[in-house]
């Protein structure tokens, strides 16, 4: 079969998904206060949708190695956010990261509850939605049991009059994806 390029532009609906119509919507634990939960999906301003694998191993049988699959296991997720002159996603996180690990005896603030697991107050569900050019909610994932593992450095210059921004590692439980009018089995049964 020859290449069409009209066929192409045919089997690309409405000219393809774009990479700068996403937002981040962040959950702060309960006990940090004043979150400036609105402002995720304005200055989260680069992400990816997620990553998984999933693993194998091999089982021998007379001398060959058979290929099993084993279990997913998920990287971890970047954020890159703008500071605004509040500092407040920068602050929140901070407060997050402090409320796990505090910075003097690297403890876990009595606050928190002591269970691990999904239901742990240190462990939120963020969401990244992707928009169809019209607005409209194309797709988005849910990371579950998420939470802060890694905050970068701000660079500041005299040199320069750029808008800071830094960026956030986050580790997670898993991913679960879906649709506005669709939800998957497995995330119609977390419900």
């Amino acid at each position: 079969m020859a290449f069409s390029a009209s066929d192409f532009k045919s089997n690309l609906a409405q000219g393809g998904a774009r990479s700068s119509l996403f937002s981040v919507e962040l959950l702060y634990p309960s006990e940090i206060k004043n979150t400036p939960t609105k402002k995720s999906k304005f200055f989260i301003k680069g992400t990816t949708i997620p990553a998984s694998t999933v693993g194998s191993y091999d089982v021998f049988y007379n001398g060959k190695a058979i290929k099993v699959a084993g279990d997913r296991s998920f990287d971890t997720w970047e954020t890159t956010i703008i500071n605004d002159e509040d500092f407040g996603i920068r602050i929140a996180i901070e407060q997050w990261m402090d409320l796990i690990a505090e910075h003097k005896l690297n403890t876990r603030s009595s606050e928190f509850s002591i269970k691990e697991g999904e239901n742990s107050s240190y462990k939120k569900t963020i969401k990244v939605t992707q928009f169809k050019k019209n607005g409209e909610e194309a797709w988005h994932y849910h990371f579950i049991g998420a939470f802060p593992t890694a905050l970068s450095t701000i660079s500041l210059d005299w040199g320069t009059q750029e808008i800071e921004e830094y960026t956030c590692t986050w580790a997670y439980d898993r991913w679960m994806p879906g649709t506005t009018g669709h939800l998957l089995k497995s995330e119609s049964h977390a419900n």
